[in-house]
């Protein structure tokens, strides 16, 4: 970790400068990677942005965890290999979003190649990383207040009670031939118990003015995500001097596709997760 916060500090002042720009300058941005002489230099210098990011955001991520993300950054070997794993996962995450965007702006007409399209998407995703885990970090605002604080730690506290509850007592006791899980009366009553519990230390955790202060901020700033990354969108396109309706209809395919990208993606995690489970069911 040390030698990472040295290398980021090295690059902090001129890294700061590029991210204001591109936040700033969203056009500008699109016209460097559009009009590049030498797009394979300005795809090498996204690459580097985005690896940037990503360091910024590792940093960020694990001085100022999400309050609502029970994922920390391990220290062991085997926790190391998962957050490696995690960030390949991540990079083919990018690639298909990638690759389904530019499909999509094919579609609508949109000539240029797909490394010019690469570069762009790697300097926007450097930015939209930076901004999410920022926005993940304004939860802690909430963790100000005690009650807060500690009904959060109970609600922490109850999961690790309540997931092997769920994994043994309901999951693994599906029948292997029908699927159905067989009733369990007192199965049934102790998790009543367990989730009534969670809900009311919940609904105390959340009814409080810094949590409510703390949601506020992360939608604001998601809400500026959304209305720059739409605005890059439109810009790219309009770069091509595409019609309105052809914009639109980009637009449309891209959700359609994302929708059945994401939907194809989540069935073949949960299909991974269930398995995995599975195996361990006793």
């Amino acid at each position: 970790m040390p030698s990472i916060l040295d290398n980021v500090l090295k690059e902090l002042p001129v890294y700061l400068g590029n991210f204001t720009h591109m936040l700033t300058q969203p056009k500008q941005l699109v016209t460097d990677h559009l009009n590049a002489a030498e797009p394979q230099a300005r795809l090498v210098q996204s690459i580097a942005f985005l690896l940037l990011s990503f360091t910024v955001a590792l940093v960020l991520a694990v001085v100022f965890p999400e309050v609502t993300n029970p994922v920390q950054l391990v220290s062991d070997e085997a926790g190391m290999v998962a957050h490696a794993f995690a960030a390949i996962r991540l990079l083919f995450e990018m690639l298909g979003l990638s690759a389904l965007a530019y499909l999509a702006a094919k579609i609508a007409g949109v000539q240029s190649g797909f490394q010019r399209f690469f570069g762009l998407m790697c300097a926007a995703c450097g930015v939209m990383l930076v901004i999410q885990v920022f926005a993940a970090a304004l939860t802690n605002i909430s963790l100000a207040d005690p009650v807060t604080a500690k009904a959060w730690i109970q609600l922490e506290k109850g999961m690790v009670d309540l997931k092997p509850l769920l994994e043994q007592g309901v999951l693994c006791a599906a029948d292997a031939k029908s699927g159905e899980v067989s009733p369990n009366a007192a199965l049934g009553t102790q998790l009543q118990v367990e989730l009534a519990a969670m809900q009311a230390a919940y609904l105390q955790a959340t009814d409080r003015p810094l949590f409510k202060l703390a949601t506020g901020l992360q939608l604001l700033a998601w809400l500026i995500l959304l209305i720059w990354s739409a605005r890059l969108w439109a810009l790219y396109l309009q770069g091509h001097t595409l019609s309105t309706g052809k914009v639109v209809l980009a637009t449309v395919l891209l959700v359609v596709f994302t929708g059945a990208g994401t939907l194809v993606y989540e069935l073949v995690n949960a299909g991974r997760t269930m398995m995995d489970l599975y195996r361990q069911c006793g």
